[in-house]
C-alpha cells in the first residue's frame, strides 16, 4: 500500500499498486478464487501470497506459452504508453544519432527534410 501521510512508510510493492476504481487488483484475486466479504478486505498477505505463487509458476518450464503470451501483452500494453519526445539539438549529428537510437525514424526525418525544402524554395 502506497504512504498516504506523510510519517506513514509504503510498502517495498508500492510500484504494483493500481488505482482502486480500475478493479483490477480485485479481479484478479477473484479469478483467483479469493474475495473480500462486502465492504472488507481481503486475507491477511493474501496479495504478497499470489505474488509468490506467480513467481513459482511462471519459472516453470511446461509454463512457458502462458508466460510467453503474458510478455506480449505486457509490451503491447508499454507501447500504447505516452513516451517523452526526444529533444533533438540541431546538428546533423544528433539528428542522425536519433535516427540510429530509434527516437524518431528515417521516414519521418525525411518527410520533415522535404517539408524544409519545400518551405525554403
Amino acid at each position: 500500500m502506497p504512504a498516504t501521510k506523510p510519517t506513514q512508510k509504503g510498502t517495498a510493492m508500492d510500484y504494483l499498486s493500481a488505482p482502486r476504481e480500475s478493479g483490477i487488483v480485485k479481479s484478479i484475486m477473484t479469478q483467483l478464487g479469493f474475495t473480500a466479504p462486502k465492504g472488507g478486505r481481503l486475507p491477511a498477505g493474501v496479495k504478497l501470497d499470489t505474488l509468490v505463487a506467480l513467481d513459482e509458476a511462471l519459472g516453470v518450464s511446461d509454463f512457458a506459452d502462458c508466460v510467453s503470451a503474458l510478455s506480449s501483452r505486457i509490451a503491447t500494453l508499454q507501447a500504447g504508453r505516452r513516451v517523452s519526445t526526444a529533444k533533438i539539438s540541431a546538428t546533423p549529428e544528433s539528428i542522425v544519432a536519433s535516427v540510429q537510437a530509434g527516437r524518431i525514424s528515417l521516414a519521418d526525418l525525411k518527410a520533415k527534410i522535404l517539408e524544409l525544402e519545400a518551405e525554403t524554395s
